[in-house]
């Protein structure tokens, strides 16, 4: 069902790597991690910091 919604979504953006951080968003933000903040989602995403890769 996630990739329904993605498949939905991914025309909204113009290149593969913003497509992929919004998918990473997403999924953490569907997570159980008990905070939600940037850092967190960041770090469950494997990126090194929060912000632009």
């Amino acid at each position: 069902m996630f990739e329904q919604a993605m498949d939905r979504i991914a025309g909204r953006f113009n290149r593969v790597e913003p497509r992929r951080t919004a998918r990473a968003y997403l999924l953490g933000l569907l997570s159980r991690a008990e905070r939600k903040n940037c850092r967190q989602l960041a770090e469950q995403a494997g990126h090194a910091r929060p912000g632009p890769i």
